[in-house]
């Protein structure tokens, strides 16, 4: 039973298979071409031979696609010839396939939100076009990605409000449990005085791709719950987009431990956390900044803030810091003496009008 080749009207090969004859008289009547490979020898033609040398030489900007596809198959006797001239004429004639005869191929670099992205390319204008479809891929990506966690946050609402739905109908307990005084005496002495800690963010920018500054977090002596002392909590820092979009280069929000130590008159602990982080070649970005316990409960106010790129470094301080009344001894020291100042002051006045 010969093997043979079976090609259709558009002289593609649809199968590679052995056949009796009959099966073969059948295919034939249904206007397909059959060759018995053992009977057919490889033959490319002479212009064909000439687009392949003119590849193999550099003579053509061709895509892998076209190479992979095209090329292979036409070596090795899976396409006619007929079909490889009406795929090269049409990548010619779109544009896809270019001569490079004559031509000079320039290595062009691009900054770009997704990174530096690299091109050869014979003129600006192409090396301009392909960097432009790298920035649409790589919005696409970031599109898909931010899709999917959509869907999944969709998925988990779904599956609480099952949860929900499924509590609601189970038959109650007839005694309630009561919670014990150990327990109730846990939770009140946990309890977070909102806020207890005011962030100071110091000198923030954003320079030579780098976004860098300090927080100083105090204590709020008015608030302070002591069982916090030496108790870890947790700072958070993120950086996104000024569209509120997460950046991929951290992976995941920044974490870091801070524990205050007990009071000790006159000065209050402060704790101080340095921040230098890459910008992802981003020109301006949000930075946010949180601190909250182990469980998850807010500390402090958090710090939403823009930097932006060769701008003046910046201070920022949480929105209702004008609001807290310090009542340790370095603010009381300082009204104390400036109202001693202002007496002088008046004092010295009065003498000069007399």
């Amino acid at each position: 039973m010969p093997t043979v080749r079976i090609v259709d009207k558009f002289g593609e090969v649809v199968e590679t298979k052995e056949l009796e004859q009959f099966q073969i008289d059948i295919y034939r009547q249904a206007g397909y071409q059959i060759t018995t490979l053992e009977d057919t020898a490889i033959v490319i033609p002479e212009d064909i031979q000439q687009i392949l040398t003119g590849i193999e030489n550099g003579d053509y900007k061709v895509p892998q696609w076209f190479i992979d596809v095209e090329v292979v198959n036409i070596k090795n006797g899976n396409t006619t010839p007929d079909r490889f001239r009406r795929q090269w004429s049409q990548g010619v004639n779109s544009g896809v396939i270019k001569s490079t005869i004559g031509t000079q191929i320039q290595s062009f670099t691009y900054s770009t939100p997704y990174g530096q992205f690299e091109t050869q390319a014979t003129s600006e204008q192409e090396a301009f076009l392909a960097q432009q479809e790298f920035v649409r891929q790589e919005q696409q990506k970031e599109f898909e990605i931010q899709q999917a966690e959509i869907a999944r946050q969709q998925e988990e609402l779904l599956r609480q409000q099952q949860e929900q739905a499924q509590q609601q109908t189970e038959i109650p307990s007839i005694i309630p449990s009561i919670p014990t005084a150990e327990a109730v005496e846990q939770e009140q002495s946990s309890q977070v005085n909102y806020p207890m800690v005011s962030q100071l963010g110091v000198e923030f920018e954003l320079k030579n791709n780098r976004v860098t500054g300090r927080v100083v977090l105090n204590k709020i002596t008015s608030n302070w719950n002591p069982y916090y002392n030496d108790r870890n909590l947790i700072s958070y820092f993120e950086l996104r987009t000024p569209n509120g979009i997460a950046i991929s280069s951290l992976g995941q929000v920044k974490q870091n431990i801070v524990k205050f130590p007990p009071s000790q008159p006159p000065l209050l602990p402060s704790q101080e956390l340095t921040f230098d982080e890459s910008a992802v070649d981003y020109k301006a970005l949000q930075v946010k900044i949180y601190l909250w316990t182990e469980d998850n409960i807010a500390v402090a106010e958090p710090l939403v803030f823009t930097v932006k790129e060769d701008s003046v470094p910046i201070d920022v301080v949480n929105p209702s810091d004008n609001r807290i009344q310090r009542d340790d001894w370095l603010a009381k020291g300082v009204g104390i003496f400036g109202g001693l100042l202002g007496i002088s002051l008046l004092l010295t006045g009065n003498k000069k009008l007399s």
